[in-house]
C-alpha cells in the first residue's frame, strides 16, 4: 500500500519511540540510532522522488526535441516535395477545356460550354499599366510588398471562419491567390490551406514580389475564360493592358472577387460600376505603392475624375444560348459552390430551362419590341421569364430583346443612370431588376381580401375617394387610368377591370400589413419596409421582380401552392459525381385553395374585364381557359401582362432600362407586352397539347369548399323582388343569408317626402315607397359617396330615402297647418364633435318647392345650394380646429325663408 511522506514519518517516529525505551545506556547517553534510522529513510525518499521527477522531464525534453526535429523534417520533406510544382513566371499555365462548366438545357443540349482558351500571350509587369498594379493591390492585397507571402491577421480570420463555421475562403494573400490560382484544387478545406501556405512560402523564397505579382496578373480569372489581364483588357476594352486608364483598371481589378456578379456581361452591369467604385476608393485611401523606382497613388483629383470617367465596353465575342439565363445560373452556382468552382471546377449543370420555349420568347419579345417602336410607342426594351406553376422550374428567361446587340442610343453608357444612360441595356437581366410592377399587383391585394372572408361579389364604389395619411389627413386621391368613375362594381369586376379606387380601398380593409404577408408568402421579397408603404402599394407603389412575379402568379395556378422559381435540375462534378439533384419538395401552402381558385376564376372571366378591354382582347385566348393581368405604372414607364394556365405562367414586361417614358397614348394595358404575351401563349399552348393529342384540357377546376349562388346584381346579397340578378362563386361560409340592406321599404308622408310622423298617419296622408341607399364600403368615405350619387342620380328621389322625420302638421280638413317651410342640418346635434373634412346635409321643405338653401360657418355664407340633396363639403385644417356654429337658411319660390342651425 502507498503511504503519503507525512504518514511514513509518522509510522517512524512510533517505531523509533519504542526502540529507545528498550535499549541500554552507553557511557551515560541514551542512543539514538532510531533517529538516524528515521533521517536516513526520509532523506532516501526525497532522493527517489527527485530521481523520478528528473527522469520525466528527461523524457519530455527528449519528446519535444523529437517532435521538433520531426517537424523540420517533415516540412522539408513537404517543401521538397511541393518545390517542383512551382509555377514560373515566365510561362502560362495550360488550362483544360475539359475544366470549364457546362451549362445544359432540361433535355440535355447544351446552351454554354467553353471551346478552350486563343490568343493568350504572357504579359510582363513593366508592360502593364501601373494603374492596374495598384488597383490589383489595393483591392487584393495592400501589405504585399510588406509580408512574406502570408499575412497572419488573415489567417487567424480564415482559422475563426473555419472553426466557427464562417466561409474557407478569406485571408489570402496576393500570393496565396497565385498558389490557388495555379496549382491546387477548388476544394475548401483545411488541407488545401496548409498546402497553400507552404507554397506560398517556397514561392517568396524563390521569386521577387514583381515576379509573383506578374504571375498573379496572367493566371488570375476575370469572368468566364478570361485568364490574365491580356485577356480581360481585350474582352472588355480591347486594349492592351498598358494602355489601360484609371478607371479601366479599377474595373478589373474588381472583378476576380466575383467575376458572375460583377462581370459587364452577367446580369446586372451596374454591380461591376459600383464595385469600380470602391476599388478606385481603395486606391486612394491605401496610399501608393513603389514600381521601377516610381511611386504610384491616386490623388483625390484623380479619384474623383475616375468616378466621373466613361468606360466603353466592347460586345460579347463569344456567342452561346439563353444567355441572362446562363448567368442566372452561372450566380446560383456561385453562391453555393463558389466563384472558383464554377469557373474551372468542370461542372455538368443540367438545368430547368427549355431550349424551345427560350427561343419562342427570344423571338416573341424581339420582334413585338420592335413593332411597338414603330408604332411609336416609345418602347426600348422587353423581358419575359416563363414557369411551370406544378414545380416552379423556370422554362424560358428573356432579360433583354437581344443580349448581343448594341446599347441604344449609340454612346450611352452602360449600366448608369441619369443622363447618358441606355434605353436599351443589352446585358442588364430585367427578369432580375426591381422595378415597379404597376397594377399587376392588384390580384395579390384582392386575395388578401378574400382571405379575410370578403366575397367576389362584395360592391365597391368606384367614385372619387381621398384617403387619409398617417397622420390622418385626407391627402391621397387616385385616379382610374381612364380618368372616369364606374360607381358601383363588384369586387370581381373591380379586379378584372383593373379599377385603381377599389383596389386602394380593397388595401385599406385588408390592411397594409396582411397585403406585405400575403405578398411575402408568394415569394415577394422586396417590400422590406412595411412602414414606409401606404396605399399606393396597391398600384404599383413597391418596386418588385418580375420573376418573383411570376412565382406569385404559379401561386394562383397551382391552387394556393407557392415554389421558389427553379433553375437547377442537376450538378454533377467532374468526376461524374452528382453534386445536387432537383425534387419536387411540395412547396409551402401560400394561400387557400378556394381563395386561388376564385382569383383565377376572376383573371380569365373574359366578360368581368368587358368594360375596360372590350370582348374577345389580347387577354382572351379562344377556346382555352387562361388567366390575365396587365399593369402601367402612372408615368407610363413599365409596361407588364402576367398570365397563366393551370401549366404554364409568363410574365411579360417593356419599357426602358433608365426609366424614359412610354408614349402615353399607346402604353395602355392592351398594348406593348399584351401582345407579346398573347402571341406566346397562343403558339406555347397550340404546342403543349400537340405534343400529347390525348392530353385533356386543364381547366381551373372549382375545389371543394366552393358553391355558385344567383345574387342580385348591384349588391351582390340574395336577390331582391325582379332586380337584375347574376351568378357567383362562394367560399362555404361566405355565401349571402339575406337582402342587402341597401334596399330600403319606408312608409313616407305624401307631402313632405319625409318618413311619416303620427300627424301624417293620422291624416291619411303617407304611403310606402322602395328606395336604394349605397351605402359605403367604410363610414368615413361615405360622405364622398353621398356627393357622387346625388351628382349621378340627382333627378331621382330612389337613391336618397329620407333621413328624417316628417315635421308636418294637419288640421281636421287634411291639410297643412303650422309653418308652410322648414329646414334642418341631419345628421349632427349640439355639441357633437366632427371630422376635418365632412360633409354638412341639409333637409329643407317648403310647399311651394325649395328655391335655395344657404349654407353658413358662422356668420359667413360659404355656399348657395340650388338642388336636392342639399349640403357642403367641409375641409379644416388642424389649426382651424375648435368649435363652430352651422346655419342653413331655405328659400321656396314664393320667398317665404326659415333658418335652422347646430
Amino acid at each position: 500500500m502507498a503511504y503519503s511522506l507525512k504518514r511514513l514519518r509518522r509510522r517512524l517516529a512510533m517505531s523509533a519511540k519504542s526502540v529507545a525505551t528498550n535499549l541500554p545506556l552507553a557511557n551515560g547517553v541514551l542512543a539514538r540510532t532510531p533517529r538516524v534510522e528515521y533521517a536516513r529513510v526520509v532523506n532516501i525518499s526525497k532522493k527517489k522522488y527527485a530521481s523520478r521527477k528528473l527522469v520525466v522531464l528527461t523524457y519530455l525534453a527528449s519528446a519535444l526535441l523529437a517532435c521538433i526535429v520531426g517537424f523540420f523534417v517533415l516540412s522539408m520533406v513537404v517543401f521538397a516535395v511541393y518545390s517542383y510544382q512551382l509555377p514560373s513566371p515566365d510561362k502560362l499555365l495550360n488550362r483544360s477545356e475539359e475544366l470549364s462548366t457546362k451549362i445544359l438545357d432540361r433535355n440535355g443540349q447544351s446552351i454554354y460550354e467553353v471551346f478552350g482558351e486563343k490568343n493568350r500571350e504572357l504579359v510582363e509587369i513593366k508592360t502593364i499599366s501601373p494603374y492596374l498594379v495598384h488597383a490589383t493591390l489595393a483591392t487584393e492585397d495592400s501589405d504585399f510588398y510588406m509580408h512574406s507571402g502570408f499575412s497572419l491577421r488573415g489567417m487567424l480570420r480564415a482559422m475563426k471562419n473555419t472553426f466557427f463555421g464562417g466561409d474557407l475562403q478569406g485571408g489570402s494573400t496576393l500570393t496565396q491567390q497565385v498558389i490557388k490560382n495555379t496549382l491546387l484544387s477548388q476544394e475548401r478545406t483545411v488541407t488545401r490551406k496548409l498546402k497553400e501556405f507552404v507554397l506560398a512560402l517556397q514561392l517568396e523564397s524563390k521569386y521577387t514580389k514583381d515576379e509573383i505579382a506578374q504571375m498573379y496578373l496572367n493566371e488570375t480569372p476575370y469572368g468566364g475564360q478570361n485568364y490574365g489581364v491580356l485577356t480581360a483588357a481585350k474582352a472588355y476594352f480591347n486594349k492592351d493592358p498598358k494602355d489601360l486608364t484609371i478607371a479601366e483598371s479599377a474595373y478589373l481589378a474588381g472583378l476576380p472577387q466575383s467575376p458572375s456578379v460583377y462581370s459587364y456581361y452577367s446580369s446586372d452591369p451596374a454591380k461591376g460600376l459600383e464595385r469600380k467604385d470602391y476599388v478606385l476608393y481603395l486606391m486612394n485611401v491605401r496610399g501608393w505603392f513603389e514600381q521601377d523606382g516610381k511611386r504610384h497613388y491616386l490623388s483625390d483629383e484623380d479619384y474623383e475624375a475616375a468616378k466621373k470617367a466613361e468606360l466603353k465596353f466592347e460586345r460579347a465575342n463569344v456567342s452561346f444560348l439563353a444567355p441572362h439565363f446562363v448567368f442566372y445560373v452561372k450566380e446560383l452556382l456561385a453562391e453555393k459552390y463558389g466563384e472558383d468552382f464554377v469557373e474551372g471546377g468542370g461542372l455538368v449543370v443540367t438545368t430547368t430551362l427549355d431550349l424551345a420555349t427560350q427561343q419562342l420568347a427570344e423571338n416573341m419579345v424581339g420582334e413585338e419590341v420592335a413593332k411597338a417602336a414603330k408604332q411609336g410607342l416609345a418602347v426600348g426594351n422587353g423581358a419575359m421569364v416563363v414557369l411551370d406553376p406544378k414545380t416552379g422550374q423556370i422554362l424560358a428567361m428573356v432579360g433583354s430583346k437581344d443580349y448581343f446587340a448594341e446599347p441604344e442610343p449609340e454612346g450611352c453608357v452602360s449600366g448608369a443612370t441619369g443622363p447618358g444612360s441606355c434605353v436599351f441595356d443589352p446585358n442588364l437581366n430585367v427578369t432580375l431588376a426591381e422595378r415597379q410592377p404597376g397594377s399587376t399587383i392588384k390580384p395579390i391585394t384582392y386575395a388578401a381580401l378574400l382571405s379575410r372572408g370578403y366575397i367576389s361579389a362584395f360592391p365597391f364604389l368606384d367614385v372619387p375617394t381621398t384617403f387619409e395619411n398617417m397622420a390622418g389627413q385626407k391627402v391621397y386621391k387616385p385616379e382610374n387610368y381612364s380618368g372616369g368613375f364606374s360607381g358601383v362594381m363588384s369586387l370581381r369586376k373591380s379586379l378584372g377591370n383593373s379599377l385603381n379606387i377599389p383596389a386602394v380601398k380593397a388595401l385599406k380593409m385588408a390592411g397594409i400589413g396582411t397585403m406585405i404577408d400575403q405578398a411575402k408568402k408568394m415569394g415577394i421579397s422586396t417590400f422590406d419596409r412595411p412602414e414606409g408603404y401606404g396605399l399606393a402599394l396597391t398600384l404599383g407603389g413597391g418596386e418588385t421582380k418580375l420573376l418573383e412575379m411570376a412565382g406569385a402568379f404559379s401561386v394562383f395556378a397551382a391552387n394556393g401552392i407557392y415554389r421558389e422559381p427553379e433553375a437547377l435540375l442537376e450538378v454533377k462534378d467532374a468526376k461524374g459525381s452528382t453534386m445536387y439533384k432537383w425534387s419536387d419538395s411540395g412547396g409551402t401552402r401560400a394561400l387557400s385553395q378556394q381563395v386561388a381558385f376564385l382569383i383565377s376564376d376572376i383573371l380569365s372571366d373574359d366578360g368581368a374585364r368587358s368594360e375596360a378591354f372590350g370582348f374577345n382582347s389580347l387577354l382572351h385566348i379562344p377556346g382555352h381557359e387562361v388567366a390575365a393581368k396587365t399593369g402601367t405604372t402612372d408615368d407610363k414607364r413599365d409596361n407588364y401582362a402576367i398570365g397563366f394556365t393551370p401549366f404554364v405562367v409568363s410574365a411579360v414586361w417593356v419599357g426602358n432600362n433608365n426609366n424614359d417614358k412610354m408614349n402615353p397614348i399607346l402604353a395602355s394595358g392592351i398594348t406593348g407586352a399584351t401582345p407579346i404575351w398573347n402571341r406566346f401563349m397562343t403558339q406555347y399552348i397550340k404546342d403543349y397539347y400537340a405534343k400529347d393529342a390525348k392530353r385533356p384540357v386543364e381547366k381551373f377546376d372549382a375545389p371543394d369548399g366552393v358553391k355558385k349562388l344567383e345574387v342580385d346584381k348591384l349588391t351582390g346579397m340574395l336577390p331582391y323582388r325582379d332586380y337584375d340578378k347574376r351568378v357567383e362563386w362562394f367560399v362555404n361560409g361566405t355565401e349571402p343569408t339575406a337582402v342587402s340592406d341597401w334596399y330600403q321599404k319606408l312608409e313616407v308622408c305624401k307631402v313632405d317626402g319625409k318618413i311619416a310622423n303620427e300627424a301624417c298617419k293620422s291624416a291619411d296622408k303617407t304611403k310606402e315607397k322602395n328606395y336604394i341607399k349605397i351605402q359605403a364600403e367604410l363610414p368615413e368615405w361615405q360622405d364622398e359617396v353621398d356627393k357622387w350619387v346625388s351628382e349621378k342620380y340627382g333627378g331621382d328621389d330612389t337613391y336618397f330615402p329620407p333621413s328624417g322625420t316628417s315635421k308636418l302638421a294637419f288640421d281636421s280638413e287634411g291639410n297643412v297647418s303650422g309653418g308652410k317651410i322648414w329646414t334642418d342640418i341631419v345628421g349632427f346635434d349640439d355639441g357633437q364633435k366632427v371630422p376635418l373634412e365632412f360633409r354638412l346635409k341639409v333637409d329643407a321643405w317648403s310647399e311651394d318647392d325649395i328655391e335655395q338653401v344657404e349654407i353658413y360657418l358662422g356668420d359667413k355664407r360659404v355656399t348657395t345650394d340650388k338642388s336636392f340633396p342639399y349640403g357642403y363639403n367641409f375641409v379644416f385644417s388642424p389649426e382651424d380646429a375648435g368649435e363652430k356654429e352651422f346655419k342653413v337658411k331655405a328659400k321656396d319660390k314664393n320667398g317665404r325663408r326659415v333658418e335652422g342651425r347646430s
